[in-house]
């Protein structure tokens, strides 16, 4: 049985998606990085882009720099030969070199004009954020695919939030899929449904973070409730299971924010009532992302716990509560190992 105030499938079709449709000449999205010739997110060998700016705040974000849509500059201190370059051809009085010999930030002043960034012999530097057209990024998969058997590869869209930016975004799936690529993307569907289902529409897969189940919790680890994502989550299984296409929840277990017994409980029981049978993919806490807090003079509120191990106790107390309460459902632990049948 689906939640009280579940729209469901009838609603599906108000607005429909032609592979001829996509006039947003003179749209620019702005996109933070690319991963090329990936062997996760999604089946075969993918070209990932990443979309710059989050509605969501979540605590243990790994990626701070999808967070503002805002370009920013980012600067690895670690390898910084101490030459003065930037501090020279910086206008804002941006730079200084410390007593260690490495430059020191003032970032109240940075302007993320790129300046310091053409100039520094160490490549310390880079803009966090660059313009794109949807063709200009579909480019960029089509110059992937020249390495790649284009059956054995894809693309997929990442962020940040990949529905800030919806419009862009949709029309490069549309291109892409006009070319027969497999698509992907990874949202926290908190956005409207229409600005999902445009995306859905030219989706073969669709990864969908589920974070806590407890709205008030949400709010508090993340910056938001989630009634509107849990609704999403549900129109976007039943969308996808009426075209024979794949959604993958993904729940990232964060010690002291989505660890505890009873969300795993929830989890599980939401899982058992969603079309489609989705998978449930369960991603352990890491900390690669620390780093990038650093370089953008942020900090990361998450901080000094271990890498978590795939046989943690927590991991397995979610597993067990599926294979109780959700048994349709195949469960897996740590992005590498979905299986793509």
């Amino acid at each position: 049985m689906l939640r009280a105030g579940f729209r469901g499938a009838p609603a599906f079709g108000a607005r429909r998606f032609s592979m001829a449709e996509g006039n947003v000449s003179g749209r620019e999205a702005t996109v933070f990085d690319f991963g090329h010739f990936r062997n996760t997110d999604g089946a075969g060998i993918r070209t990932m882009i990443f979309f710059k700016g989050c509605p969501l705040r979540c605590k243990w974000c790994s990626n701070p720099w999808g967070l503002s849509v805002a370009p920013q500059l980012a600067v690895n201190r670690e390898r910084c030969v101490g030459c003065g370059a930037c501090v020279r051809v910086c206008k804002q009085q941006v730079n200084s070199i410390g007593e260690d010999g490495r430059v020191e930030m003032d970032w109240e002043r940075c302007s993320a004009c790129g300046l310091c960034v053409a100039i520094c012999p160490a490549s310390c530097r880079k803009i966090a954020g660059e313009r794109y057209d949807a063709q200009g990024l579909y480019e960029q998969v089509r110059r992937d695919l020249t390495f790649t058997r284009r059956g054995r590869s894809g693309i997929t869209l990442s962020g940040g939030e990949v529905l800030m930016q919806w419009e862009v975004a949709a029309e490069v799936l549309r291109l892409c899929k006009r070319d027969y690529i497999d698509t992907c993307i990874e949202t926290s569907a908190f956005g409207p449904w229409e600005h999902l289902e445009a995306l859905a529409a030219y989706c073969d897969t669709a990864f969908v973070d589920l974070k806590h189940m407890d709205s008030a919790r949400h709010r508090e680890v993340t910056g938001a409730p989630n009634e509107l994502i849990l609704e999403n989550i549900e129109c976007l299984c039943a969308y996808m299971e009426q075209r024979g296409r794949r959604v993958i929840v993904r729940h990232p277990v964060i010690p002291g924010y989505t660890d505890d017994e009873s969300n795993a409980e929830a989890i599980a029981r939401f899982m058992a009532q969603l079309p489609g049978k989705p998978d449930l993919n369960i991603l352990p806490y890491h900390n690669l992302g620390e780093l990038k807090y650093t370089m953008i003079g942020e900090e990361c509120e998450v901080t000094g716990l271990d890498m978590m191990k795939k046989t943690d106790e927590r991991i397995g107390r979610i597993v067990e509560a599926c294979e109780r309460l959700a048994p349709q459902v195949r469960v897996t632990v740590g992005g590498e190992n979905i299986h793509w049948d």
